[in-house]
C-alpha cells in the first residue's frame, strides 16, 4: 500500500531535477552568449555591453529562481523527518504548489488556492497531508483537458479544518493512466487525523485538530 506514497515521491523528485535542469539549460545558455562575445578579445566594444549586461542578468535570475526551488524541495523532503509534527497548513500548500507547477503546466491547468491567514498550527503527518493533496490534484490532472481550473479553498469548523479542491471543466473522455482508488488512498489515511472523500468534482480533506 505505501507504494502510492513513494510513487508521490518519485514524481515530485522527478519533476524537480526536471526544473533545475532547465534552470541550468538557462545558466549555460547566457553564460555561452558572454563567452562568445568576449572571446579572443582584450577590450569589450560599447555596442557588445548590453548584451552582456543583459545575459548577467538572466544569470542572476535563474540563479535566485534555482535557489527559490530548491528552498521549496528541501522544506519538503524534511517534512518526512518524522511521521508526525505541528505545522502551518499554508506552508504545506505553498510547497505543493511551487513544487507542481511543472506538472501544472505541462497539464495546461491552473492551479490557485485561498487559505485563511489565521488558521491554527496542524499537529499531524505533513508528509501524509502534502501526499493526499497531490493525490486529490493528480487525479483531477490525469483526466484533464487543457484550460481547466483546479481551486484550493479551506475553512474551519470548531476542531476540524477542512480543505476542498475543486475542478472546474470538462474530463478527457480518453484516460490514458490510472487513477488510483479512492479506497486505498482512505486506508493509508486511516492511521491519522486525515480523512479524505470526494464527488466527480469536487476532494474533500478533513483534518482533525
Amino acid at each position: 500500500m505505501m507504494d502510492k506514497p513513494f510513487a508521490f515521491i518519485g514524481k515530485i523528485i522527478a519533476d524537480f531535477t526536471h526544473e533545475i535542469n532547465n534552470h541550468l539549460a538557462l545558466i549555460k545558455e547566457s553564460a555561452g552568449l558572454i563567452s562568445d562575445v568576449c572571446r579572443g578579445k582584450k577590450t569589450i566594444d560599447k555596442k557588445e555591453m548590453p548584451y552582456i549586461i543583459e545575459s548577467v542578468e538572466a544569470i542572476e535570475n535563474q540563479i535566485n529562481k534555482s535557489v527559490n526551488f530548491i528552498t521549496y524541495f528541501n522544506r519538503f523532503a524534511h517534512r518526512m523527518d518524522s511521521f508526525k509534527s505541528t505545522f502551518k497548513l499554508n506552508a504545506v500548500v505553498e510547497e505543493m504548489y511551487e513544487l507542481l507547477k511543472r506538472y501544472l503546466n505541462r497539464k495546461k491547468v491552473s492551479f490557485n488556492y485561498e487559505l485563511p491567514s489565521n488558521l491554527p498550527d496542524v499537529d499531524s503527518s505533513p508528509f501524509i497531508l502534502q501526499f493526499v493533496i497531490f493525490y486529490a490534484i493528480d487525479s483531477f490532472l490525469k483526466k484533464s483537458q487543457p484550460g481547466a481550473r483546479i481551486f484550493m479553498t479551506a475553512d474551519r469548523e470548531n476542531d476540524l479544518i477542512k480543505l476542498i479542491i475543486k475542478y472546474e471543466g470538462e474530463f478527457n473522455e480518453n484516460i490514458s493512466q490510472d487513477i488510483w482508488p479512492l479506497f486505498s488512498v482512505q486506508e493509508i489515511v486511516s492511521n491519522t487525523n486525515i480523512k479524505i472523500s470526494a464527488t466527480e468534482k469536487t476532494m474533500n480533506i478533513e483534518i482533525n485538530l
